[in-house]
């Protein structure tokens, strides 16, 4: 058996205790976190490891700082790129965040006009639908809605979505190889039933975003509408010249 004796630098071990506090909700987003001294006092640390800790939280986005008046307390934005094509949890591991997803229904459905044409097939099709909170450091981070056709996966419903990954159930369980995507993003307000799912305010704005996934053989596999907390997510991608123009 081997050991595991390592124990991490105290500065590390307050910043840990500070970011629980922050996202367990006992500090809220904008209260003043304990200054330098009252955490050097609380600890009975030195006031280089608190300020070490401190500096720590703003650098990791869970604080900032006000000249003349000390440390505040913020959730960090979670950066969701558009280059790679990844599931939500893979993403966040690939940032060092913990995720986390909880199922909040699950059904099959006749697909709506807007459904159908995600999934490009015809209004009344059969499909699955799963919906789910996606969780970063224990932080609601977005509501997704996920659609499948139910000719194309027998038993969906057999998998655990709360600990299994949508993406690597369908690459690895049916053996649909992933080979792009589609998105679009739109601005948007959440409505007072999302709100309350996410446990925010009501009309809180919020980033669309709608994908749909096709496989090796161009067909469509999956599509997505996931609302995310404007305040809590940024969206990068990269262009690159053109060598024809």
């Amino acid at each position: 058996m081997i050991k595991n004796d390592y124990i991490p630098p105290v500065y590390i071990q307050i910043r840990d205790i500070l970011i629980d506090k922050i996202n367990s909700g006992e500090f809220k987003k904008g209260n003043q976190l304990p200054s330098e001294r009252e955490i050097s006092e609380t600890y009975k640390i030195s006031r280089m490891t608190a300020r070490s800790a401190l500096t720590q939280l703003v650098e990791m986005g869970y604080a900032y700082r006000v000249k003349g008046k000390g440390t505040f307390a913020r959730l960090p934005k979670i950066n969701r790129d558009f280059v790679n094509l990844c599931g939500f949890s893979q993403m966040l591991k690939s940032k060092g965040i913990k995720p986390g997803n909880k199922v909040v229904k699950l059904g099959i459905l006749e697909a709506n006009k807007k459904i159908a044409s995600l999934l490009e097939t015809t209004i009344g099709t059969k499909v699955y639908e799963i919906v789910r909170i996606r969780y970063g450091n224990n932080i609601p981070l977005a509501l997704e809605f996920s659609y499948l056709p139910v000719r194309l996966f027998n038993d969906l419903f057999r998998y655990d979505f709360e600990k299994n990954s949508l993406y690597k159930v369908i690459e690895e369980k049916y053996e649909y190889k992933l080979k792009y995507a589609k998105q679009w993003i739109r601005i948007t307000t959440l409505n007072s039933s999302e709100s309350r799912i996410l446990k925010v305010k009501e009309n809180t704005p919020a980033f669309l975003l709608e994908s749909i996934t096709y496989d090796m053989d161009d067909r469509v596999v999956e599509a997505t509408r996931s609302l995310n907390i404007g305040e809590r997510t940024t969206f990068y991608t990269e262009l690159w010249p053109n060598s024809e123009k």
